[in-house]
């Protein structure tokens, strides 16, 4: 190449390259804003479900319609094998998407729903789902629907999927080997870990053990197995003040019967000693039914 020629290419490549590393830094530039708008929309999107209960329930409910699991505070341990999970999940998503709400529900129910999700932190859909089948069965058995959704509280936290060492199955922790004949009509007994089964099966053996105790109280102790037994480790109270908790939600105080709920764990946290020969606490089994089962 000649020196003329040099002489005329040099400040060409000189643009050229002072071009190119403009153009670099012009990208570098528009990724790092890509990158910045990206995490601040992320943010506000957070800032959003964290201010609304609505939009953080609406997200929450449509994992778990998609998961077909539900979100709890604590996970039971489970005895089920691993071949037998996947059917009892599909069989929480079916009956999820089957009674899903179709219209309003009842005020007193939406109340309820909002402090039972609330407390024991499990999604408003299913927990909506919960409620209003108890009311169903609870009418038709002419059982307390919310005594029936307290047992299901102090038993299970809600889980339809807990399970006890022992063989306690499902929301109301039903013997499922004793009561095997009960879940036969609802198609073997699998159904245990359907809601809907087992709460029928778990209320019509609570209403028949009141009935044959004189009391909710005596029906209660014979609920969790402590018939014969001195005391019954304070279970009957536990599931009496959760009632009467889901009361007052129930008359539209849901944030006065969430503070109670706190006092109550708070209290509860203290460690009150369970008399000697008494089954254990309801709450303090893994899967949320007592330890020493148990007639049901």
């Amino acid at each position: 190449m000649s020196l003329l020629m040099v002489r005329a290419w040099s400040p060409a490549a000189a643009a050229l390259a002072t071009a190119g590393r403009d153009a670099a830094l012009g990208a570098a530039i528009l990724g790092r804003g890509a990158v910045g708008l990206t995490g601040v929309a992320t943010l506000a999107l957070a800032l959003v479900l964290l201010s609304s209960d609505d939009a953080r329930e609406r997200v929450i409910a449509a994992a778990v319609s998609a998961t077909g699991e539900v979100v709890a505070a604590t996970e039971a341990p489970s005895d089920t094998p691993v071949g037998d999970a996947p059917r009892a999940e599909q069989r929480w998503s079916d009956w999820l998407a089957v009674h899903r709400r179709s219209g309003s529900a009842e005020p007193a129910q939406e109340h309820v729903t909002r402090y039972l999700s609330r407390r024991y932190r499990v999604a408003e859909n299913a927990v909506r789902q919960i409620v209003g089948q108890a009311f169903v069965t609870g009418r038709s058995l002419d059982l307390d629907p919310l005594l029936i959704l307290a047992v299901t509280a102090v038993e299970s936290s809600l889980n339809p999927f807990a399970q006890s060492p022992v063989g306690a199955e499902g929301l109301m922790q039903v013997m499922t080997r004793v009561h095997s004949d009960k879940f036969a009509m609802h198609g073997g007994d699998h159904a245990a870990l359907d809601p809907i089964a087992n709460l029928t099966v778990g209320s019509e053996i609570l209403r028949d053990l009141i009935r044959r105790g004189g009391s909710v109280e005596r029906g209660l102790q014979l609920y969790v197995g402590a018939g014969n037994l001195p005391d019954d480790g304070g279970y009957a109270a536990r599931v009496l003040g959760e009632m009467g908790r889901i009361r007052l939600a129930a008359a539209g105080a849901v944030r006065e019967a969430l503070t109670a709920s706190r006092r109550a764990d708070a209290s509860a946290a203290q460690g009150v000693a369970t008399p000697a020969g008494a089954p254990a606490p309801a709450a303090a089994a893994p899967a949320g039914g007592s330890a020493e089962r148990r007639a049901t």
